[in-house]
């Protein structure tokens, strides 16, 4: 009898890895809220539901009868992660913690998270509302401010300006999906912004505003130990089995975590493309089945 795999998210984006599942070890059932989503005919069953509607899901599961020897798997926004969370601990799936995922997604838990755990973040404000904002800049030295949202995915609430300019009409203060309770509020950081992909032993660094792939800062990476310091911060999560991005800056002196991704990495998916490498074999095959196996040249 075939092993459920329940996919959360089938639009364009995700009919690559859709594809590539093998029909003849897994009985596929996707959801997506787009009724005609392209990877619908991929599927075994489809559902037409949005992976944030977690009551949903569990009816899904219940009716198709899921257990501990199913699995899940999204290559959707990362926000599809949170249902499959919910999802997996429903019927004893294993899969990372709907804590963890929830950490994950809020910036104002992964930051303070940070901090307990000693690894560098910018000076760090967080801001209820306007009245807030005002009174914490009136106090700032004057500079360059980042403000973002909880649950900002850029450039959704990501606003950057001068203590001399401040865009006070420009500042959603609103609730949605991506501002639920706080902004954050850091000093821009001097130095190089780098994106960190890290995937079992390997990782690979980008220039963050090139989007080119680089070593020349390999060397102070590894002074600062930053590789494994975020190896372990996967590890205390329990997510060191996934693929994981990282936004750092890094200077002279050191460096600051801004941000963690979960869903797949777009930098490394072009740079695959621009070589001929399946990047969704391996991902699939990563998730699915445990082998890391990327061919060197992305690391």
């Amino acid at each position: 009898m075939l092993k459920k795999l329940f996919i959360l998210g089938c639009n364009t984006n995700q009919v690559k890895y859709i594809k590539l599942i093998n029909r003849n070890e897994w009985k596929i059932i996707g959801v997506d809220l787009n009724e005609n989503a392209p990877g619908k005919i991929f599927c075994d069953k489809f559902y037409n539901v949005g992976y944030d509607n977690l009551s949903a899901l569990i009816e899904i599961g219940k009716k198709e009868k899921f257990n501990k020897i199913d699995h899940v798997f999204t290559a959707a926004s990362q926000f599809a992660h949170k249902g499959a969370a919910h999802f997996a601990e429903y019927f004893g799936i294993q899969y990372p913690s709907e804590k963890t995922i929830d950490l994950c997604l809020n910036k104002s838990l992964y930051y303070k998270f940070f901090q307990e755990k000693n690894i560098p973040i910018p000076k760090t404000l967080y801001i209820k509302n306007e009245k807030e904002l005002r009174l914490k800049l009136a106090d700032l030295k004057t500079g360059e401010f980042y403000l973002k949202s909880d649950f900002s995915k850029n450039p959704n609430y990501v606003y950057k300006f001068n203590s001399s300019n401040i865009p006070w009409d420009d500042f959603f203060w609103g609730k949605d999906r991506y501002l639920r309770e706080y902004y954050i509020l850091q000093e821009e950081i001097r130095g190089t912004s780098l994106r960190i992909n890290i995937y079992g032993n390997s990782f690979n660094v980008f220039n963050f505003l090139t989007g080119e792939k680089t070593n020349l800062h390999n060397s102070l990476i590894n002074s600062f130990k930053i590789i494994q310091t975020l190896k372990d911060f996967m590890s205390m999560l329990g997510i060191h089995k996934w693929l994981v991005k990282f936004d750092i800056i890094l200077h002279e002196d050191g460096y600051v975590v801004l941000d963690i991704g979960l869903d797949p990495p777009s930098r490394m998916i072009k740079l695959a493309e621009e070589n001929k490498i399946n990047f969704h074999k391996y991902y699939t095959d990563q998730y699915l089945i445990d082998k890391i196996s990327y061919p060197k040249f992305l690391n």
